[in-house]
């Protein structure tokens, strides 16, 4: 499926920037691209004869701008005048991309969200800011593979942000943004509490965690099909039906076909002295003529499953320094695996805290009974973005996922086979392993072509 990129007009604030084709606006065939610093958008504008068609421009097209230097130079110029007397733009965070082959419908949900990923700094073993990073050094390059974790609040699908003046995510999204980036309103309604996902900010126990690529890298994509089988009665109905399920009335086709052969078991074969009445249709049939009743098996599809993968890291520290940050890996993992005790902590896309409210909302009226506190509720526990990335950017080629929830944390201090540890107590090895379970479906419009790719 094409997305439709097709726009009514250019937006009269809107600059020439680039013209091809032949002679001028009047000739046989002309394209045109623009800048609009208004909207921070590009488009391209293709006149053949009396035929004009204007449309958003696409991630290629962009690109290919953005290689010609006065190209670049004019439109920075044109957006640096804009923001200097308006301020900053409100972040969309991409282009569109024409053909849904050639991208991703929830990595671009993803970047209409506006919680791109973001590389942070290495930071000390302890403290608020910063990554925490195994090996513990800067040396991530255009070139490094490596495994990036954000963790974020537990955003429940169903509760209605809508309602709350101050919830700041999901942030506002633009209607046409999001058809022309998924290919439709409600893919992103399912996908939007995955999509959504914003990391923890200077948060000394959620520090994103950056580590290097495991030996195993692994994928797989799983769906349930079922064998059915369909006697040439039961096949009839269901075929003349055509779908159509109004079209069997009161007529219960299951039990239809039981009552028309009770008959034969009850007064027949099953009414025996000795059968003690457990023969089947095709036992009696394959036992006096050979044959049973061709049961028809046709495979149907049930349903598509979610994914599950599984990682494991083993870390050897050089230094005193190092064995911290490895503990702190391995704590920050066992934290966000787990639950909260009661209604603690407020959240990030909202003033109140969704405990907070529902303590609020059970509250009784009546100096008797008591208050649904605290003490009453557990929170979620936290949710995890993994991303395979290359250099400062999800890899191109390694699978990718929507957030994740952590569904076992295993961490063992003697992968060696021997209890080995430093003076200060820091074990000699560690091996952390993570299991993960993907908090929405995969669909065929997840996958791209080219680029990275669920």
């Amino acid at each position: 499926m094409a997305f439709d990129l097709t726009v009514e007009k250019i937006p009269s604030t809107a600059a020439l920037i680039k013209n091809t084709g032949q002679g001028t606006q009047t000739s046989a065939y002309v394209e045109w691209y623009w800048y609009d610093p208004v909207g921070d958008r590009y488009y391209y504008e293709e006149r053949s004869g009396m035929d004009i068609t204007y449309t958003y421009a696409t991630q290629a097209q962009i690109g290919e701008l953005r290689k010609d230097f006065q190209i670049r130079t004019k439109v920075d110029k044109l957006k640096d005048e804009w923001v200097a007397e308006n301020g900053e733009h409100e972040t969309h965070g991409f282009q569109f991309n024409e053909d849904s082959a050639e991208s991703s419908a929830y990595l671009n949900l993803q970047k209409v969200k506006g919680n791109p990923i973001e590389i942070k700094k290495r930071g000390p073993a302890t403290g608020k800011t910063g990554s925490l990073r195994y090996p513990n050094d800067d040396n991530i390059t255009v070139e490094s593979d490596y495994v990036l974790f954000e963790f974020g609040e537990y955003l429940p699908p169903f509760y209605n942000l809508g309602e709350r003046k101050a919830a700041g995510t999901p942030p506002g999204m633009d209607a046409q943004a999001v058809n022309i980036a998924t290919g439709g309103n409600r893919y992103a309604s399912y996908n939007e509490s995955a999509a959504s996902f914003k990391p923890f900010e200077e948060n000394a126990q959620y520090r994103p965690i950056i580590m290097y690529m495991p030996q195993d890298v692994s994928t797989e994509y799983k769906t349930s099909w079922n064998a059915k089988s369909f006697s040439n009665v039961g096949r009839g109905l269901i075929s003349g039906a055509n779908g159509n399920f109004d079209k069997f009335k009161d007529y219960n086709v299951p039990q239809g076909i039981k009552n028309a052969f009770t008959s034969l078991f009850v007064s027949g074969v099953n009414s025996i002295p000795g059968i003690a009445g457990n023969l089947s249709l095709n036992e009696v049939t394959g036992s006096t003529r050979g044959v049973i009743l061709n049961p028809n098996v046709e495979v149907l599809f049930d349903q598509p499953d979610l994914r599950e993968f599984g990682l494991k890291f083993k870390m050897t520290p050089h230094d005193k320094n190092e064995a911290q940050v490895i503990r702190s890996i391995c704590n920050t993992f066992k934290r966000a695996s787990l639950p909260g005790f009661g209604s603690h902590g407020k959240r990030d896309w909202e003033k109140e805290s969704l405990d907070d409210f529902l303590v609020d909302e059970g509250r009784s009226t009546k100096k008797n009974e008591a208050d649904v506190s605290g003490g009453n509720f557990i929170t979620i526990p936290h949710q995890c973005r993994v991303s395979f990335m290359k250099g400062g950017s999800q890899h191109p080629y390694l699978t990718q996922y929507k957030t994740c929830a952590i569904t076992r944390v295993q961490i063992n201090y003697t992968p060696d086979g021997a209890y080995a540890t430093y003076d200060d107590g820091s074990p000699v090895a560690t091996e952390l392993s993570l299991d993960f379970l993907e908090t929405k479906l995969v669909f065929r419009n997840d996958i791209s072509n080219s680029g990275p790719t669920l």
